[in-house]
């Protein structure tokens, strides 16, 4: 019986871009992740002359998040939407579990994670998107952040590095995620374990339009996340790719859009493993 899937499998979450014999590449991220890519990542660094990400992940910039984040006296009340009964199973299921920390590094640690009332402590008072992902870091209990480890891989290989976005761009699109998507993915709550496991095996085997077929309900998969930012990506993307080898760390949701256009442009894609 295999217990550890993940250690055996590579990342085949990766995309070469290619134009005017130039190529680049672009990775789907998970951005929260059982099991460190340190060896595919490093090799996709050292490939590169340039490293995008999608917003700032210094230690500051991602302070500056969780404060924000914090701050939810403007907002919507996700623990007030919340059914008292899928509260008390959503604490049930997060007692006594340990927040995450280690490699996933410092945005996790800044979500101030508690087990003890869960909610009581994580959705109250605080902005609907800062409690979901607190809320779902802390049931997937991963140890990892793709992103994180692949920008202090990039920062310790001395190789530059840009952004994709602004911490103000980052927040705008956060606030943007509706309300009703984050309740309803609340009230799935008794399918979140198929939905974690689903989506590592179609991250695992690289199957794009898998995930595609069963993130609908994410609340993520919005407007504000997706369809106003995969635009801003590519373009600025393309001009990076334009001038030497590049390699853009972008959660796998931004992939399937951002593909479209370069291959709308006339570059080749094709999906590789480091």
């Amino acid at each position: 019986m295999n217990l550890f899937p993940w250690k055996e499998k590579k990342l085949k979450t990766v995309w070469r871009i290619e134009r005017d014999g130039r190529s680049s590449f672009l990775v789907g991220t998970a951005h929260f992740s059982p099991v460190s890519f340190r060896n595919a990542l490093t090799r996709l660094v050292q490939r590169s002359d340039l490293i995008l990400f999608e917003a700032p992940l210094d230690q500051e910039s991602m302070a500056a998040v969780a404060r924000y984040g914090a701050r939810g006296e403007d907002t919507p009340s996700l623990y007030d939407a919340l059914d008292p009964a899928l509260i008390r199973a959503i604490n049930r299921e997060l007692a006594g579990r340990p927040g995450p920390a280690t490699t996933a590094g410092s945005l996790l640690d800044l979500l101030h994670v508690k087990a003890d009332g869960f909610l009581e402590h994580n959705a109250r008072g605080v902005r609907p998107w800062m409690a979901f992902f607190a809320t779902w870091t802390a049931f997937l209990n991963y140890q990892h952040s793709m992103d994180v480890e692949a920008f202090h891989i990039a920062r310790k290989l001395g190789k530059p590095i840009d952004y994709l976005e602004t911490i103000g761009d980052q927040l705008e699109a956060l606030d943007g995620i509706p309300f009703d998507r984050i309740v309803n993915y609340f009230h799935q709550f008794p399918r979140w374990s198929a939905h974690r496991e689903r989506f590592s095996k179609i991250f695992l085997e690289g199957r794009l339009q898998d995930y595609l077929s069963g993130a609908g309900d994410f609340p993520t998969r919005c407007e504000s996340i997706l369809g106003k930012r995969d635009p801003l990506f590519f373009q600025r993307m393309k001009s990076s790719f334009a001038a030497g080898p590049a390699t853009a760390f972008v959660g796998v949701g931004h992939i399937p859009g951002i593909q479209k256009m370069f291959l709308g442009e006339g570059y080749r894609v094709i999906q590789d493993e480091p």
